[in-house]
């Protein structure tokens, strides 16, 4: 075997030692990942349903606040995962 392809056994062993640190931090990172895209999802569950809420209530309304509640409710129920899920991207693209 030529000398040029022969590594000393310390080199080896940090590169290993490098690879495995890699891997840690990738998995690492993946988990807090998961972590935050289930709280996303939660959040805009949330917000959808809170927005379901406050159409519904507005059926029970009569009046001027009928029709402010209804599409209060339709803007919140809708636009309001999208702000959230924007501002996810975001804050992961390191821009926010």
């Amino acid at each position: 075997m030529s000398a040029l392809l022969v590594l000393p056994e310390s080199r080896i062993a940090e590169e290993t030692r490098r690879a495995q640190e890699i891997a840690t931090a990738e998995a690492s990172w993946y988990r807090a990942w998961r972590r935050r895209v289930l709280l996303l999802t939660l959040r805009c569950g949330a917000v959808y349903v809170a927005g379901g809420v406050v159409v519904g209530a507005s059926f029970a309304l009569t009046g001027d606040t009928a029709p402010v509640a209804l599409w209060g409710g339709l803007l919140l129920g809708n636009t309001g995962p999208l702000a959230l899920a924007y501002g996810f991207w975001m804050r992961e693209q390191g821009r926010w």
